[in-house]
C-alpha cells in the first residue's frame, strides 16, 4: 500500500473584484515575517501565483513557486480575492491528493510530524480551523483537503454567495451542521489568537497559531 503523503501550500496573488484588482501588500508583508519567523515554511511549503510579477515577489523571499495560474478561467481570474485560493487547492489537490493549505498569518509552534498528518489523513472529509462561533463558519487559515472533494469544490465555484469569500464558497456545498461533524475539524491543532489571551487555548496538540499581528508573539 502507498503511504500517503502530505504537501503544504500556500500563495500570492493580487485581490481583484469584479476585474477590478489592487496590490497585495499586507499579504506581502505576512510573507516577510512569516518566512522570518518560521523557516519551516520556505524549505515545505510549494507555492502558487497568479502571474509572473507575484511569482518573483515569492521567489524572492526564498519560496519555490510550482505553478503560475495567469491562465486559470475568467470566473476565477476576476475574483482572485475569494476565488484564487479555491483554484490553487483545486489545483493542488488533483495534482498531490492530500494537501494542507497555510495561510502566511500563521506561526508554527512546533515541527509537523506524523501525528498532526494522521489527524488530517484520518478520514476523507477536509478539516478546517475551528473558531467558536465564526461568521463564516468555517476558517481555511489552515486546512486540508483531498480528491474525494473535488466535484463538490466544481459545484462550490458557481454559488451564488452573500458577499465574495472563500470560506462561504466551502459552506455552500457543506453540511448545514458540521459545527456538530467533528470529522470536519482540526480542533486544538490550530487555534486562532485575536488576543493575548487566547494563548491559554493552546494544548500538546498545537502546531499552528493563526494570529491577528505577527506582535502577538511578543507575548508567547
Amino acid at each position: 500500500m502507498k503511504e500517503r503523503k502530505i504537501t503544504y501550500v500556500s500563495g500570492l496573488y493580487y485581490y481583484s473584484r469584479n476585474g477590478k484588482s489592487s496590490f497585495p501588500h499586507k499579504i506581502i508583508s505576512e510573507i516577510e515575517e512569516s518566512v522570518k519567523l518560521t523557516p519551516w515554511y520556505k524549505s515545505n511549503i510549494i507555492c502558487y501565483a497568479d502571474s509572473k510579477e507575484t511569482a518573483k515577489i515569492l521567489d524572492n523571499h526564498g519560496l519555490y513557486v510550482h505553478n503560475i495560474f495567469d491562465n486559470a478561467p475568467n470566473q476565477i481570474l476576476i475574483n482572485k480575492a475569494h476565488k484564487m485560493k479555491h483554484w490553487i487547492m483545486y489545483n493542488a489537490v488533483k495534482e498531490f491528493n492530500d494537501v494542507v493549505w497555510i495561510d502566511w498569518d500563521t506561526y508554527l509552534l512546533k515541527p509537523i510530524d506524523q501525528h498532526f498528518e494522521n489527524k488530517c489523513l484520518k478520514s476523507i472529509h477536509p478539516k478546517f480551523t475551528y473558531i467558536h462561533n465564526y461568521w463564516a463558519t468555517v476558517n481555511c487559515s489552515v486546512y486540508y483537503l483531498n480528491q474525494s472533494y473535488l466535484e463538490l469544490m466544481e459545484k462550490s465555484f458557481h454559488s451564488i454567495l452573500s458577499e465574495p469569500n472563500d470560506e462561504l464558497l466551502w459552506k455552500s456545498v457543506l453540511p448545514e451542521n458540521i459545527r456538530s461533524l467533528k470529522q470536519y475539524w482540526l480542533d486544538d491543532y490550530v487555534i486562532n489568537v485575536w488576543e493575548e489571551e487566547d494563548f491559554k487555548k493552546i494544548t500538546k496538540n498545537t502546531y499552528f497559531l493563526h494570529l491577528r499581528n505577527f506582535e502577538l508573539l511578543k507575548s508567547l
